[in-house]
């Protein structure tokens, strides 16, 4: 059996089917006062999560790509319930309204099931980040233990989300490569992964990104450091979270 093959198997076992990283041998480097909000992570180890606004949601969408299938946030409008929840950030794919499913809903469907929910009572969103499984460097796979690799899946889904937030860099449209990840003896973790951002929404460049994270006692993942630098020269590193 190829050497990669038998990487790709053992962690995938050593991961079961709650963390998010896969391997990927071929890769060579790279106010309104009545707006309520209830805020809930659907499980460990997803990315998913629930959210409930009353309308005016004060949510921009796009589709998620030119065939149309599912729709992303693309901005939030100031003084909307969304903006002021705190809870979604633009980059995130809307997944459910309340039961319905529209994670592959066409543009005009899921206009047409926000405009028809009631203005009364609030509205269930699920969204999610939108990075599906993110690969990992063959030789981070043989250093992870689970608990380990699930710690910096979801540190590294807590960065790219402060980074969204941030918007400095313009939008972060996927992670190439988790590169690095270990956890300290403080408990903290750090990670280093290759991002692609887009300025204009036409083209993209390539981002070194490295992250530090700590788990809360409620489970919430709080990025305490988070740096970029642009590939290919850029020449500085930006300190998002110095």
């Amino acid at each position: 059996m190829p050497e990669y093959t038998a990487l790709a198997l053992s962690f995938l076992l050593l991961l079961y089917s709650t963390a998010a990283f896969i391997i990927n041998p071929s890769y060579q480097r790279s106010k309104n006062s009545h707006h309520t909000t209830q805020f809930r992570p659907l499980c460990m180890g997803s990315s998913d999560y629930a959210v409930e606004l009353t309308k005016p949601l004060g949510i921009v969408l796009e589709e998620c790509d030119e065939e149309g299938n599912g729709v992303l946030i693309k901005s939030l409008v100031d003084g909307g319930a969304a903006s002021e929840s705190g809870a979604i950030v633009p980059g995130e794919v809307l997944l459910k309204i309340g039961t319905k499913d529209v994670s592959t809903a066409g543009f005009d469907d899921v206009m047409d099931l926000l405009a028809s929910a009631p203005s009364d009572k609030p509205l269930s969103l699920t969204l999610g980040d939108g990075l599906g499984r993110m690969d990992i460097a063959p030789n981070l796979a043989k250093q992870l233990s689970p608990d380990e690799a699930i710690f910096a899946d979801a540190v590294v889904r807590a960065a790219v989300r402060e980074i969204r937030k941030n918007g400095s860099l313009g939008d972060l449209l996927k992670v190439e490569i988790v590169l690095g990840a270990g956890v300290r003896n403080d408990g903290r973790c750090l990670v280093r992964f290759f991002a692609i951002l887009s300025t204009d929404g036409v083209t993209t460049y390539s981002c070194n990104i490295s992250a530090t994270g700590k788990r809360e006692e409620d489970g919430v993942i709080d990025i305490i450091a988070l740096s970029c630098a642009k590939d290919e020269g850029w020449g500085q590193t930006v300190d998002l979270i110095p």
